[in-house]
């Protein structure tokens, strides 16, 4: 950790060290940079705000990944350096420093005596710069930064307070009411997307879900419905009943507005697509439609087992069009790597989901197979309750038999709904950082999953790769910063 923050600063130094020679290289007396109470103030509380943040995302990986307390202590020990880059980046990001008239001339070893001062505190010192309007400026920005960090918390606080967050385990499985309504869940059973949600809730990513339609009336749904295409008909008419799809939807993007559930990129847009003729030429008809009206994730809650040719030329496209897509593994609890089955959910050009269940491990529905990426909340109503989704409106939707929700929404399971919880996280990938590209995507949900099951039947191998569970859970708190911070 030393070292790097060596290198985070001796490249502040670096350029004042040219600043102080007048940019021509000419030898100049050192100075130190004035730095007034107030401006210090609010710059270490920013960074405290960025460390404050990044512990804590720290510490729910940890504490999902290990049991003991030693194990938990080496991997916050593991995060040190990556916390400690990103919030000093951000920092040096808005510090600069500089010599002019009102320094005090110091000597070599004062200088140095200095620099040490300023590593040992891990502060990074601000620009002195007298000139009143910078000043302003700088004041400026870091008001919006605090209005921007207030919004964030208040957006958040929203979200919990939707009706029936209580019992949407999947996003937050703390201290979970529904243990005290006789179901066990897991305290780490969740995906982290608090975590993701104090960086982006996806505004700005159109997100398609290809399906049986879905409902464009829902109170939970319509507001974030961009867009209604019938790849059968060509028409605008996706409504249908007990739609499987409107539950997909709203893992997705379900608004927060004080009704019913929230969706895991809730500031994301959904292009509804309804798909019930399974032929190659309307399949890629429903692709296509999904790319020329701007979706950058594909949601795709069903598969063949046997895909086509000409359908896994379409999903390479999108691939190498920047379009991720992303198909359910199957709830047969069946291996895919079996002669005779080709599966979607196997290409390549896609990312496989399996499902995870309340206990925070791979469910006995989920289909697995070596070319299955990670697995994602699907729950499981054998062993507990369920994931927590939308149903049909009123009447038309499933009686509820829990006495927890109305009949506007349901608890359900299956790999059908980790696809499209997981198809969210990569929206809220894709919010933070619009240029990466498919295969980073996958690159990140994978190597930054949490490896759920090693302390029953779990073996990652050395890849980090386990037959039944993949790469491990998607942990959506560490993509999205993991996404944030990569360079294109």
């Amino acid at each position: 950790m030393r070292n790097k923050r060596v290198t985070t600063l001796s490249l502040i130094v670096a350029t004042f060290l040219f600043s102080a020679c007048g940019g021509d290289g000419s030898t100049a007396k050192r100075s130190f940079p004035v730095e007034d109470n107030s401006t210090r103030t609010q710059r270490e509380n920013k960074v405290d705000q960025c460390f404050i943040r990044m512990d804590e995302i720290a510490l729910k990986d940890c504490e999902s990944k290990y049991n003991t307390d030693s194990q938990i202590d080496s991997c916050l020990d593991d995060y040190e350096d990556e916390i400690l880059d990103t919030c000093m980046l951000e920092d040096s990001q808005d510090t600069l420093i500089k010599s002019d008239n009102n320094t005090n001339i110091i000597s070599d070893d004062e200088w140095w005596s200095w620099i040490e001062e300023q590593e040992e505190n891990s502060t990074l010192d601000d620009k002195n710069n007298n000139d009143e309007n910078r000043n302003d400026e700088d004041n400026t920005e870091d008001k919006n930064d605090k209005n921007i960090n207030n919004e964030i918390t208040s957006k958040i606080d929203e979200a919990k307070a939707e009706p029936y967050f209580k019992y949407a385990w999947h996003l937050d499985a703390s201290n979970s009411i529904l243990n005290s309504k006789g179901y066990k869940i897991d305290e780490h059973a969740d995906i982290n997307v608090t975590g993701a949600w104090g960086i982006t809730m996806g505004a700005g990513v159109k997100v398609a879900v290809i399906d049986d339609g879905a409902d464009v009336n829902h109170e939970d749904l319509g507001a974030n419905i961009l867009i209604a295409y019938n790849a059968d008909t060509g028409g605008k008419n996706i409504q249908t009943k007990e739609s499987h799809g409107n539950t997909c939807a709203g893992f997705i993007v379900a608004p927060i507005n004080g009704k019913g559930i929230v969706g895991v990129s809730p500031e994301s847009k959904m292009i509804a697509i309804k798909l019930e003729d399974s032929s190659d030429s309307y399949t890629i008809r429903a692709f296509e439609y999904a790319k020329k009206h701007g979706a950058k994730v594909i949601s795709c809650s069903w598969g063949s087992n046997n895909v086509s040719d000409a359908v896994v030329s379409e999903l390479k496209s999108l691939y190498n069009s920047g379009v991720t897509v992303l198909f359910a593994s199957g709830n047969e609890g069946s291996s895919l790597d079996v002669q005779g089955t080709n599966d979607e959910s196997e290409v390549e050009w896609v990312i496989g989901v399996g499902a995870s269940g309340e206990n925070n491990d791979v469910t006995s529905y989920s289909n697995y197979g070596k070319n299955i990426d990670i697995i994602a909340p699907g729950g499981d109503t054998k062993e507990s309750i369920g994931v927590l989704g939308l149903d049909d409106m009123g009447t038309s939707g499933y009686p509820d038999e829990t006495g927890l929700i109305n009949n506007n929404y349901l608890f359900a399971n299956g790999t059908s709904f980790s696809t499209p919880i997981t198809a969210g996280v990569v929206a809220l990938m894709y919010a933070v950082n619009p240029n990466i590209t498919p295969k980073q995507v996958k690159e990140i949900l994978t190597s930054t999953a949490t490896k759920v099951g090693q302390e029953t039947s779990a073996s990652y191998n050395g890849q980090g790769f386990d037959k039944k569970r993949a790469y491990g859970k998607v942990n959506a708190g560490r993509a999205v910063v993991e996404a944030q911070r990569i360079k294109i």
